[in-house]
């Protein structure tokens, strides 16, 4: 009688164990807070204005040329072909914003992830997520973050 409850003890005490071992603590960063005081991310978003700003005002001014052209009495024939010359014209300064967008943005988060990871770790954390998704719980790595961004 006194060896089977000590062999469910014994059991016992081995699940917990395995389930302790497999229990993940999971942190979590506010990312748009990060964003904000980044100042990486501040210049990348100021590079990425300049270059909206320069493609609207080439746009501004072909537009202001079509305009012209249609209250000088060209035909729909000369407008439509003026009309895809300056869209010719201004796709590559469209794909130049584009690619610029995305070496930026990657540049940025590929930043962040990797000081993430190196909080996460120092923090003995497994798994970290946005704040956004967070209800109850978790460790809060938004302000170490913030710290090693600096």
């Amino acid at each position: 009688m006194f060896r089977p409850a000590l062999i469910a003890g014994a059991i016992a005490a081995s699940v917990l164990t395995a389930n302790a071992a497999f229990a993940y603590t999971i942190g979590y960063v506010d990312t748009s807070k990060v964003l904000q005081t980044y100042t990486g991310a501040q210049s990348a978003q100021a590079a990425m204005q300049r270059e909206i700003q320069n493609y609207q005002q080439q746009f501004a001014q072909r537009q202001q040329k079509i305009q012209e052209a249609q209250k000088s009495g060209k035909s729909a024939a000369e407008i439509e072909k003026l009309t895809k010359q300056y869209e010719a014209e201004l796709e590559p300064l469209k794909q130049k914003a584009a690619a610029l967008e995305a070496k930026l943005s990657a540049n940025v988060k590929t930043r962040i992830e990797g000081k993430i990871a190196v909080i996460a770790k120092a923090h003995h954390v497994d798994v970290v997520i946005d704040k956004a998704a967070v209800l109850y719980g978790g460790v809060d790595l938004t302000q170490d973050v913030i710290n090693a961004l600096k």
